[in-house]
């Protein structure tokens, strides 16, 4: 047991390190709290998004290879929010990869992404 628990916190801060605080450009920035969690998890998933008349959609996912779930919503251009949350329920055990798509009118796509880590009642992602 004690060395599920070390793992998992050793786990927890390579991802605190290696994730940071944005996974952005100047375009779409993601946020995704919390990092580690124990499952069923709530994962609340923030994205900036800079007004430019341009931007047409907005996709979130979480995927953990076993398990996922997206959202996508339309963008009013430069009068969308800079902020869209999405609340991503009842997550069960895993490492997710957290992506956020921004489309423009041309096509182009910018992507951000965090790496989330929900842990199993055992103390580690199944």
């Amino acid at each position: 047991m004690k060395g599920r628990c070390t793992l998992a916190a050793a786990t927890a801060i390579g991802l605190l390190i290696a994730t940071g605080p944005t996974g952005a450009s100047e375009k779409l920035t993601l946020r995704v709290t919390p990092n580690v969690s124990s499952a069923p998890s709530t994962v609340i998933v923030r994205a900036y998004v800079t007004p430019d008349a341009g931007n047409r959609t907005l996709l979130v996912e979480a995927d953990s290879g076993s398990f996922y779930r997206s959202s996508e919503i339309q963008l009013e251009g430069d009068k969308a929010p800079t902020l869209t949350e999405f609340r991503l329920n009842s997550l069960p055990s895993g490492e997710y990869t957290v992506s956020a798509l921004l489309t423009d009118s041309k096509g182009e796509e910018t992507v951000a992404r965090k790496t989330v880590l929900v842990l199993s009642r055992f103390g580690e992602p199944e």
